[in-house]
């Protein structure tokens, strides 16, 4: 079995993110680490260095208040019926891809540009590549053995971004560096897409934008709850360690992945198994994200970093795109990026 498998070694040393390979399931031999670009110099940190950070907010938004259901309530919409649930909710979002130099169609009160980013490949895409090139067929991600579903392996919690997924980042760095009217940069906790935002947004950092951009994580934009390791998150102060630039008072404050952990145990009842969380599902999350918390923001211009599920369900169930097939229909891209004019209508 040694042979055969590898860890996805994620090795922390004096603040530099490092990736400790092979990949590869039917090669034994290693291939050098590949570090990962100190964008915050976390040389000049430490864990005892940094400012204890006080509970959630009290008026930060809960990740499924309002009417977003519970995961493990009954969906409002079958799978697919996705025109139904958005008919069903209060606030109507309409979108629209931003076209180079295009008008805004909608007012400044109701309106948000949103550069929507997907992350670079994480070592978990090039895992699953790597099983269906030796297998000639993709894991079954319903599997819960390890053995069968490499996505279930201990040692691809939190997938961090491969060497690839890094340049596909830095690729698009010039693009969103053009971006000069962005005020917010949201990511996922995940660490695959802190560190997307981190390389893509870098000019946007504190210290090298010309004027104030705030960064902030959020749980309602995090990937599919459930089964899949790769989308549990580690411990929240090895997080906050990587990625001090960040403000996290609109997560819940726990070391552990509460989250996860609650999906796991309100969805395992019964044969003790997760259930994966629901495209329906996801898309109450992404709601309550874009009503919730994004709506209600002063910025005008944001940037959200998250995970290609939650995009897919987020302009399928939740964004009223008319027509427009290149907005709906298309899966992100590994590091894709895509800009909409989101405007909010109540009924």
């Amino acid at each position: 079995m040694a042979a055969t498998t590898t860890a996805l070694l994620l090795a922390r040393s004096k603040g530099v993110l490092a990736l400790a390979w092979p990949l590869s399931l039917n090669s034994p031999q290693a291939s050098p680490c590949i570090p990962f670009r100190n964008v915050l110099r976390l040389q000049r940190a430490s864990v005892a260095a940094q400012p204890s950070r006080t509970h959630a907010s009290a008026n930060a938004t809960p990740l499924c208040a309002g009417d977003a259901p519970t995961p493990d309530a009954e969906s409002l919409a079958d799978e697919g019926d996705y025109e139904w649930l958005k008919r069903s909710r209060p606030i109507r979002i309409h979108a629209r891809l931003l076209r180079p130099k295009g008008n805004l169609i909608g007012s400044s009160k109701v309106t948000k540009i949103v550069h929507f980013q997907r992350h670079g490949q994480g070592t978990h895409n090039e895992l699953y590549r790597q099983w269906t090139e030796r297998t000639g067929e993709p894991p079954d991600l319903s599997e819960p053995d390890p053995r069968k579903n490499p996505m279930m392996r201990d040692d691809v919690v939190d997938a961090p971004l491969t060497e690839k997924g890094r340049r596909q980042c830095e690729e698009q760095r010039s693009t969103a560096a053009g971006l000069d009217g962005i005020e917010l940069v949201v990511s996922s906790p995940l660490a695959r897409t802190l560190q997307t935002a981190h390389c893509t947004f870098e000019d946007h950092l504190p210290y090298n934008a010309q004027r104030e951009v705030k960064w902030m994580a959020h749980e309602g934009v995090r990937e599919e709850l459930g089964q899949l390791l790769c989308n549990k998150r580690r411990p929240l102060s090895e997080t906050e360690f990587e990625f001090p630039e960040v403000d996290y008072t609109h997560m819940p404050y726990e070391e552990d992945d509460v989250v996860w952990n609650n999906h796991v145990e309100k969805t395992s009842k019964g044969d003790g198994i997760p259930k994966r969380e629901t495209t329906v599902d996801m898309s109450h999350r992404a709601y309550q994200f874009l009503v919730g918390f994004l709506h209600k923001r002063p910025e005008r211009e944001i940037a959200v970093v998250g995970h290609s599920a939650w995009l897919f369900a987020m302009t399928n169930a939740v964004l009223d795109a008319g027509d427009d097939e290149s907005l709906i229909r298309p899966m992100f891209k590994q590091a894709e990026l895509r800009s909409m004019e989101l405007i909010f209508l109540e009924r």
